[in-house]
């Protein structure tokens, strides 16, 4: 089979296979009303990394003191690691990936990298600034890619959440 069939059959594949993963996602979050599962925090991070690590050798490591972050710091944070992953995942399938959190008195640093090509991260930045954060993705110091979220989190403010 030519690569011109290959793009065509991908082509009419697509809005099938998008469309039954948008309706089986649908089903899942809509389930009775009530939310699929525990609400995303970095409290579940070893359970997602573990989900990404059946298909892809995922490290991890947190450096600093960790402590409870305000709830929206805490969901952004989770959900940018989240997507890092599926994109890594969709774009750079069995490359390996890294994930470090930093806390430091002014916040969360969260970084993951990747050995693949680079990966999109267009709704990533829209996370990390929705909070008040900066945001960076592009390639790695070395090779690969890599996502940076710097997530604003004072120590005094902790205790006030």
């Amino acid at each position: 089979m030519g690569r011109l069939e290959r793009w065509r059959r991908v082509a009419r594949a697509g809005p099938r296979v998008g469309g039954a993963l948008r309706a089986a996602l649908l089903r899942v979050l809509r389930r009775d009303g009530q939310p699929a599962g525990p609400a995303p925090s970095l409290t579940r991070l070893d359970a997602l990394i573990d989900e990404f690590a059946a298909g892809q050798p995922v490290r991890w490591r947190v450096g600093g003191q960790p402590r409870p972050l305000p709830g929206a710091v805490d969901v952004a944070a989770y959900r940018i690691i989240q997507e890092a992953l599926t994109d890594a995942c969709r774009h750079a399938p069995g490359a390996g990936v890294a994930v470090r959190l930093r806390y430091d008195p002014a916040g969360l640093t969260v970084e993951v990298r990747g050995d693949g090509p680079a990966v999109p991260a267009a709704g990533l930045r829209a996370r990390a600034e929705s909070v008040g954060g900066r945001f960076h993705a592009g390639p790695g110091p070395e090779s690969g890619w890599l996502v940076r979220a710097e997530l604003p989190a004072p120590e005094d403010e902790a205790e006030l959440s």
